[in-house]
């Protein structure tokens, strides 16, 4: 399928721990949280700490352990901390096991 990219299987996915993966270049967070799949930009535009491994928080947020910033998951808007950007929001497919992800489309915020 042209412009997704396989990240991995959906059983490969912990409920709510987001992984990094390269795709065409860029560092993509993608996590399987209430049943569906997301998958945003990987590192906070502040200080370009990647989200890998990190857990969602309650509300649907993504929250950058470095210094402080925090993102809702589902529109990549900033909610607070230290920066102005919002994350990209990449689209994400699943068919039948495996996780697919275009960043070809991504939709809205800034690109960065």
């Amino acid at each position: 399928m042209p412009g997704f990219q396989r990240v991995g299987a959906v059983s490969e996915f912990s409920d709510s721990l987001v992984r990094v993966f390269k795709v065409e270049g860029v560092d993509v967070a993608v996590v399987r949280h209430e049943g569906q799949f997301y998958a945003v930009t990987g590192a906070c535009p502040h200080a370009s700490y990647l989200f890998n491994y990190t857990r969602i928080r309650p509300e649907d947020r993504i929250f950058c352990s470095s210094h402080g910033a925090w993102f809702d998951l589902k529109s990549g808007k900033v909610l607070g901390g230290p920066t102005d950007y919002d994350l990209c929001v990449y689209q994400v497919r699943v068919e039948g096991d495996d996780v697919l992800v275009s960043v070809d489309a991504a939709g809205d915020p800034q690109v960065h």
